[in-house]
């Protein structure tokens, strides 16, 4: 059984083998068939398909190698040509193939190897040492090129082995036997165009014109359409000091090669030393547009209108190569050339401008530095047609840099003890300025800034009654000093530039913000930064109060000069904040240990303005703090009042006439004094019986009222006011959505009654319009 196993399989592989060898023997003989159809795809593929089967079949190698140079796969044919190599295959079948690839792909000493296994083949002598030649030229081995060809003419002597030797001759510098050869290979070859133009070459290098122009000659009867033959004469007519026939050949090469950048370029140079320039640049310009980074080409323009004397258009030309030169070898070469050329074309001498930019001058040569300042920051430019060379601020090299023709510069000098100080500005052509600047010193106070509208309390708190993107804004600066700036979160403010204490406005984007900065900056740099916060808590306030926009204002005075000083009304302040902190109150201004002068100008004119602008409806003023009465007059006590000097008190009669100015604007208004030793203040406007209203009674709400609830307040042993716990008492309690202040007056009144020999008053401010309104304390909802 065994036996029979063994037979079958021994049949089976005798027989494959042979159909696998029918196969390759088919595969390679249609590939044949298609090399000679010059169908070399089609022949690659049939090879390719055959050497899978067999990969040592030498045919295929040899005929797929041959169709890869025909299809241009050079370095896929060499693959092969080494594959055969490897296999040891008959050099004579591959080895010159091989060494022409090589020779093609500039593999040189691949090339020789190549060749050296074919050198003692005298069959192939000729070519092997004809390639042998020209690879050791393009090597540069031009002695062992002569050597190689000398063996390859001793089989057949051609025209290429002169030519060979006629290259290798005048690399060698032996124009004489260079220009023989040449010569014994136009005689072998009278139509060769390499020889020819090998030869014209080496003539016009050695000045033999005449024979030049005769042998370019016959260049061109060979074919009329080289342009290079047209340009090879025409730079024997330029020997020939023939322009206008050269000129003429290079238009000739130009009809037939219309793009060739260096064809304008060198009839541009024909033109220009035929000193024809207008027609030169117009030959570069075509060059440049055909290569915009043809320096040469911008070089030879740039002289050309240098002659014409348009120096504008060269030194644009100039310029160009110093931009070009970073990157191009070639532009390199021309940069000095081109940078001498610039700076003679650009020589002027007029002298430097010196411009000091910070600090600013003043008529020329006067800086304001404020007179704290030890060292100061000296920046400035200087204006010149030149390059500048250096900067000296006071005598020291300063550092600068280009912003076009300009230099800008900055320094950084001592000026403790010295009134003025120097810059000095020298261009590449030795024009000098110098610059004396005197130093007077400025103030150094901080603009100090107020905002009007809306206000803002003393801790910089605005309050927003509304829900709105944007925000306007009305303020004021005061200053020693005119105002530089004003700006509002990187928003310009407007104001009126050349007035002192200007006022200022602006709308500013306050969406998503929590606060917002204004940054003032006088003429003399110095800055005040001030930052407001947003509160919106009025947003939340229902439009619907009948009392409209409230606003309490609290005036503390505790820091006394003259009088004893009070812990009290700090304390009671804070207790009735809080206790408002439940109601309708869309700001609280706080104001705290004002003079005389504060109070008249805050009653007089600030808080006015707040109303007006603010559109305040309604307004709680409770003043906390010593009072006196003297000669039948309630006064309020300053800070900086004299114990005797009654004219140095705030006068009641005062506050009256203030509000009677702007009473007009206000629905409700409501003084609360809680003064101690104050006597009977507001004596005249009290009124007996005090009836409480009720938060349905429209009148009571919309009708005008002007009141004040006043009491002797303080007992200065104790300095502590039951009259202030308990007005603070009854709007903490209050469950009603809304209180008014009869209510609680009559409840304080009985509070402070029992406990105190003075009884609070309440009545109407005389002087000031009441329609019988009152004033109601509303909850918020």
């Amino acid at each position: 059984m065994k036996y029979y196993i063994t037979l079958v399989l021994i049949l089976f592989f005798v027989f494959d083998g042979s159909l696998n060898a029918q196969s390759v023997g088919k595969m390679y003989k249609t590939g044949e068939k298609f090399k000679v159809g010059g169908q070399w795809e089609s022949a690659i593929d049939q090879y390719t398909q055959a050497l899978v089967l067999k990969p040592e079949f030498q045919k295929a190698y040899i005929s797929r190698a041959a169709c890869y140079v025909e299809t241009g796969a050079l370095e896929k044919a060499l693959i092969d040509y080494n594959k055969l190599k490897a296999l040891n295959a008959n050099v004579e079948d591959y080895c010159y193939a091989a060494a022409n690839v090589c020779y093609k792909l500039k593999k040189h000493d691949e090339s020789l190897s190549f060749l050296e296994l074919l050198r003692d083949v005298s069959k192939q002598k000729y070519e092997v040492f004809t390639l042998m030649g020209r690879v050791f030229m393009a090597q540069e081995r031009y002695s062992d090129a002569l050597d190689a060809v000398s063996v390859a003419m001793s089989v057949e002597d051609h025209a290429l082995h002169h030519f060979i030797n006629g290259k290798a001759y005048e690399n060698l510098n032996n124009d004489e036997l260079a220009e023989k050869e040449y010569y014994i290979a136009i005689q072998k070859d009278p139509s060769d165009v390499e020889t020819l133009t090998s030869l014209v070459k080496l003539l016009l290098r050695t000045q033999k014109y005449t024979d030049a122009m005769i042998n370019s000659n016959k260049l061109l009867d060979i074919d009329r359409r080289n342009a290079g033959a047209f340009v090879l004469r025409a730079k024997v007519y330029v020997g020939q000091m023939e322009y206008g026939k050269a000129i003429n050949d290079m238009s000739s090469a130009l009809m037939l090669d219309s793009e060739n950048k260096e064809l304008f370029f060198q009839r541009g140079v024909y033109y220009q030393d035929f000193t024809q320039h207008q027609n030169a640049i117009n030959d570069f310009t075509k060059a440049i547009m055909l290569d915009a980074e043809y320096v040469h080409a911008f070089y030879k323009r740039a002289y050309s209108f240098e002659q014409i004397a348009n120096y504008e258009k060269a030194i644009e030309d100039y310029c160009v190569i110093n931009k070009l030169s970073e990157y191009d070898g070639k532009a390199q070469e021309l940069l000095a050339k081109a940078n001498d050329r610039l700076y003679e074309l650009n020589r002027e001498s007029n002298k430097p401008q010196i411009v000091v930019a910070d600090p600013a001058s003043i008529n020329g040569n006067t800086v304001p530095i404020a007179k704290d300042k030890k060292e100061v920051n000296i920046s400035g430019v200087v204006i010149d047609e030149s390059d500048i060379q250096s900067i000296q601020v006071n005598s020291v090299d300063v550092p600068f840099e280009k912003s076009g023709k300009n230099a800008e510069f900055s320094a950084k000098i001592n000026i403790d003890g010295i009134d003025s100080f120097s810059v000095i500005a020298k261009d590449v052509y030795n024009n000098e300025k110098e610059m004396h600047y005197h130093i007077e010193r400025t103030e150094i106070n901080l603009p100090v800034v107020k905002l009007l509208s809306p206000y803002a309390s003393d801790n910089n708190e605005v309050f927003l009654d509304k829900e709105s993107p944007s925000l306007y804004l009305e303020g004021s600066v005061s200053d020693e000093s005119l105002i530089n700036s004003i700006f509002i979160d990187g928003v310009t403010a407007s104001y009126k530039v050349d007035e002192l204490n200007p006022k200022f406005v602006a709308t500013i984007d306050i969406a998503n913000k929590s606060k917002f900065s204004v940054s003032v900056t006088d003429v003399y740099g110095n800055q005040t930064v001030q930052t407001f916060d947003i509160n919106r808590e009025g947003i939340s306030i229902s439009e619907n109060n009948p009392m409209g926009k409230t606003w309490a204002i609290f005036i503390e005075n505790s820091d006394y000069t003259s009088f004893p000083s009070l812990d009290g009304p700090a304390r009671d302040v804070d207790l009735m904040r809080s206790a408002l902190s439940g109601y309708d109150i869309h700001n609280i201004l706080h104001k705290r240990n004002l003079s005389k002068q504060e109070l008249e100008r805050f009653f007089a004119i600030e808080l006015r303005d707040i109303v007006r602008g603010n559109n305040i409806k309604s307004v709680l003023i409770w003043y906390a703090g010593h009072g006196k009465f003297v000669n039948e007059m309630g006064y309020w006590i300053p800070i900086d009042a004299n114990r005797d000097d009654e004219f140095s008190y705030f006068s009641i009669n005062n506050l009256k006439a203030s509000l009677q100015s702007y009473n007009d604007l206000l629905s409700h208004t409501l003084v609360v004094s809680d003064a101690c030793e104050s006597g009977p203040t507001f004596y005249q406007a009290m009124r007996g019986n005090v009836e409480e209203r009720n938060c349905g009674d429209w009148e009571a709400t919309k009708l005008k009222s002007s009141q004040v609830f006043t009491s002797a307040g303080y007992e200065l042993a104790i300095d502590n006011s039951q009259f202030t716990k308990t007005f603070a008492n009854m709007l903490a309690n209050n469950p009603d959505a809304c209180i008014p202040i009869e209510s609680i007056v009559k409840k304080v009144t009985e509070v402070v009654s029992q406990n105190n020999s003075q009884e609070p008053k309440f009545g109407k401010i005389a002087g000031l319009s009441d329609e019988d309104g009152t004033f109601f304390f509303i909850n918020k909802e």
